[in-house]
């Protein structure tokens, strides 16, 4: 059968639309690097350290990686580049797995834990292009006794790392590597203020 008038146009449109469609590009998931254990000898007994999800305020807690614009104050969030889960509890999981070579964790809720361990992500960003961009990553922390609501200890931790290149996975990286950082910190920290 033999298309005429506006079908026949109608027609050759979509196929030219159909052959200039280009394919969109495929999602990237990326983690955080692997976490270094403590090296001090694992703990039998002692005190239970439960570590909630951290604390996230609107696209830090979500899997898409942000991106902060030069005026400090307007953020995005990247299109098909995503942590493999959400950041919140990316880093419950890796917290915890640094503190396990020397500490009792749990990171579920625990009527025998003595202390919980909350974490809350202020950056955990992109900031910048070309030469002058880095990863901006900045926590904090409360240590707090089961039986109360008011911190013992309390900190913040901020690392800014210059990104190799453009590249998202330099981006991932640089991000993931930054936080590994100040939790091998705040780790340190808490070993100082437990007298050990």
């Amino acid at each position: 059968m033999k298309l005429r008038g506006p079908a026949t146009l109608i027609a050759l449109g979509l196929l030219a639309l159909a052959g200039c469609a280009a394919t969109p590009p495929k999602d990237s998931f990326y983690r955080l690097p692997a976490t270094v254990a403590s090296a001090t000898v694992k703990v039998a007994d002692g005190p239970i350290i439960y570590i909630p999800p951290f604390v996230a305020d609107g696209l830090h807690g979500e899997r898409a990686l942000v991106y902060a614009h030069d005026d400090g104050t307007t953020l995005e969030q990247y299109t098909y580049h995503y942590w493999v889960d959400s950041p919140r509890l990316l880093l419950q999981q890796a917290l915890a797995a640094r503190l396990r070579g020397a500490h009792r964790v749990v990171t579920a809720p625990s009527a025998d834990a003595s202390y919980t361990l909350r974490g809350h992500i202020a950056k955990f960003e992109r900031q910048g292009t070309g030469k002058g961009a880095k990863a901006e990553v900045s926590l904090e922390f409360e240590l707090l006794p089961a039986d109360t609501d008011v911190a013992q200890f309390a900190r913040v931790y901020q690392r800014s790392v210059p990104l190799a290149d453009d590249a998202m996975s330099s981006c991932a990286g640089a991000l993931g590597q930054a936080a590994q950082d100040l939790l091998a910190g705040l780790v340190a920290d808490l070993e100082v203020y437990w007298g050990r």
